[in-house]
């Protein structure tokens, strides 16, 4: 409907100025005889001359010349030629010509405005037809029918006309389709009543300050702004209906509220635990659990039931895993809410995660947090011609995002990079880096498909988890005999670590040691709020046990305890730390590394190798955060014994 809507426009426009284009000097037919006749109604052979004689036609022009006004002194009728002749004869076969122009430019404007009215109630109707299955099918073609007719007159009849038919184009669809709406709705959803207008006044009146005094017209528009859309219907039009069966709930409030918490403290995700009684309620901040406020059962159920309806999911099943998504948005943000229920032996549990679609994605080693040591050193190990690049992580602490980061940072230019993912697991799209698919539902592994992509020379591999032992064989095959680059991650809490999982993996043993040529490890750590963080004075033998030179660092810092708040801060909602960091393990693998790995493969040694091949471990790279004030020592130990 808005694409036909635009040409519409486009084409009425470009016909509307041609039409009514003033045009100044125009010549219009002259009323009267326009014969060739003398002012004293005589012919020209009774006026002293043939119409051979030129001589007498000189005379008669020259006396036409000379006697001008002779012809409104009453010897012959007055026509419009004879008092408004303006060609260069200035005789009696003069033309009349107006130098005024008959169009006005009132006419324009005013005919756009009447078709802009006309657009916005064809948009209104479309979007309300849809909205309540009122069938839109139907109203559009109405719609447009009106105003395509009202614009055809535009060419054939007077402006005093076209307006009113352009107007009419637009209100008489308009009248008809509310009378259908407010027929098919319940009352407090009609619209063109008295309370429908008191509710649009009082938004214009809050919009320049005005307080207009009205009720809701509706209990679900109550509570927190958060606008709601459904999904997983298949189509727009069960998506609509779950919507509106969810706001005749009164858990519309309630979930709405839930989302505009969550936004207010940042959660990442929430997790309901529905008890006999009442509803446990936790959120997930900067990778800690902090406790809410608990919900009553009957309001839990009914906000969980609205929630499960708006993602297509069965509000009366308790027991069974469901998992489902829904879309909000809330104070200029938008976002993807996912839900997953289960049933547990105490009732139910419930989990909605959030993500914000307009917040920016990392691209870079320093938004990572990573020091520039590190990240020139990884940042070379990634432009090596051929080896094994490790990066690993806990589960959920950001691998994922550390390996697309790393490959944003590395040359995709000059190098042709494959990405082999499983094709139900799609990874972020990034550029110049060729995706290649497997079918895990069908059993296939990233070797399936690696014979056939060697074929096609790449210069290096991404695939992020080689736990079977053909992959493992495959890939390591190819940075061995090949001379490619492979890049892949594995779960693990260190550096050194890593690389024991790889082995563990069942990876051909002395071609892995052979080949692989760093591993990296992140932890997340929280960084203390700059609003409210606190300071004070260390101690001596406190500097001296974290390795801190005495007299470098005169203050740490800290969260404010109980007594130092008045109330919660503004920034962080009281919590004490406002957002996360990486903390980085660089392993360079070395000689030294090798014969570990090969000779005594053990945590304890390859430990002890690490740091004599110049790796730094979490423990000292978080001692440099805690000095520099950026998160505090209660959280490193945190972080330490995780």
């Amino acid at each position: 409907m808005r694409f036909w809507l635009r040409r519409f426009l486009l084409i009425f426009l470009a016909t509307l100025l041609l039409v009514s284009a003033p045009s100044p000097g125009c010549a219009q037919p002259v009323e009267g005889n326009f014969s060739a006749q003398p002012s004293g109604g005589e012919t020209t052979e009774d006026a002293g001359g043939g119409a051979d004689d030129p001589g007498a036609a000189d005379s008669d022009a020259s006396s036409g010349d000379a006697s001008s006004g002779d012809a409104s002194s009453g010897d012959g009728p007055t026509t419009p030629a004879a008092s408004k002749r303006t060609d260069k004869w200035n005789d009696t076969y003069s033309i009349y010509r107006e130098k005024k122009g008959h169009a006005s430019w009132l006419y324009p404007p005013l005919i756009i405005l009447a078709f802009l009215i006309w657009v916005r109630t064809g948009d209104w109707i479309n979007r309300d037809a849809q909205v309540y299955e009122l069938g839109h099918e139907t109203w559009n073609p109405i719609v447009l029918l009106a105003g395509l007719g009202a614009f055809l007159t535009t060419l054939f009849l007077p402006f005093a006309a076209v307006l009113p038919l352009m107007l009419l184009a637009s209100f008489v669809p308009l009248v008809a389709y509310a009378i259908k709406h407010n027929q098919s709705v319940e009352s407090h959803q009609k619209v063109f009543t008295k309370d429908w207008l008191r509710w649009e006044l009082a938004k214009v009146g809050a919009m320049v300050g005005m307080k207009v005094e009205t009720e809701k017209p509706a209990d679900y528009a109550k509570g927190a702004a958060v606008e709601f859309s459904a999904r997983g219907g298949g189509d727009v039009t069960k998506d609509k209906a779950n919507l509106l069966k969810a706001r005749q709930s009164p858990g519309f409030v309630l979930a709405k509220e839930l989302v505009a918490q969550m936004v207010r403290r940042r959660s990442e995700r929430v997790l309901l635990d529905f008890r006999a009684d009442s509803v446990g309620v936790r959120h997930y901040i900067d990778g800690v659990w902090h406790n809410g406020e608990a919900v009553a059962r009957e309001d839990g159920d009914v906000m969980l039931a609205v929630v499960k309806q708006m993602a297509n999911l069965n509000p009366a099943e308790r027991r069974a895993k469901q998992a489902g998504e829904i879309g909000a948005k809330y104070q200029g943000g938008v976002y993807d809410l996912e839900v997953s229920t289960q049933g547990v032996k105490t009732g139910e549990r419930a989990v909605v995660a959030m993500r914000d679609t307009k917040q920016k994605s990392l691209a870079s080693f320093a938004d990572l947090g990573m020091r520039d040591k590190i990240s020139a050193q990884w940042g070379e190990a990634l432009g090596a011609e051929s080896g094994l690049l490790v990066a690993s992580a806990e589960p959920g602490a950001g691998v994922t995002t550390l390996v697309d980061v790393s490959l944003m940072e590395t040359d995709r230019l000059m190098r042709d990079f494959f990405s082999i993912e499983d094709a139900g697991a799609p990874e972020r799209d990034i550029e110049n880096i060729v995706v290649h698919t497997y079918e895990g539902s069908k059993g296939q592994t990233a070797a399936s498909i690696l014979e056939k992509l060697g074929r096609l020379y790449p210069n290096a591999y991404v695939c992020r988890d080689i736990s079977d032992p053909a992959t493992s064989k495959g890939l390591i095959g190819e940075a061995k005999d090949e001379g490619r680059l492979v890049l892949t991650s594995v779960a693990a809490r260190e550096a050194p670590e890593a690389l024991l999982r790889l082995l563990k993996n069942k990876a051909p043993h002395r071609d892995l040691v052979e080949t692989v040529a760093a591993s990296i490890n992140m932890r997340l750590i929280r960084l203390l709020c700059d609003a409210c963080k606190v300071a004070y004075e260390p101690s001596p033998e406190l500097l001296k046990k974290l390795g801190i030179p005495a007299g470098k660092v005169t203050a740490l810092y800290r969260v404010p305890n109980e007594e130092e708040v008045k109330k919660p801060c503004e920034k962080c909602g009281g919590v004490g730390y406002y957002g996360r960091t990486g903390l980085f393990e660089l392993l360079i693998v070395d000689d030294g590394v090798r014969q570990v790995l090969l000779k005594q493969p053990k945590m304890e040694t390859l430990r002890k190798a690490a740091r004599a091949a110049g790796m730094r471990n979490h423990q000292e790279e978080g001692i440099l955060l805690v000095a520099k004030g950026a998160t505090s020592l209660q959280e490193l130990q945190r972080v330490l014994k995780g």
